[in-house]
């Protein structure tokens, strides 16, 4: 497994622990915050895919 794939897992595990956040917050202040970090994560994970093409292939 190559740095990429690594880096996209690391992500996945990071987006899984802020998604729990979201839904375990007691207050809308972190409900909200949580969500714009879910936001990020999304970028950051489409932004990887798109510039390595053989992360990409393999998603589809």
């Amino acid at each position: 497994m190559g740095r990429t794939d690594e880096l996209f897992f690391e992500m996945i595990e990071t987006y899984q622990r802020h998604a729990q956040t979201a839904r375990n917050a007691k207050y809308q202040e972190t409900h909200e915050m949580a969500e714009i970090l879910l936001n990020m994560d999304i970028t950051a994970m489409w932004c990887l895919t798109q510039r390595t093409p053989d992360t990409r292939s393999r998603l589809i």
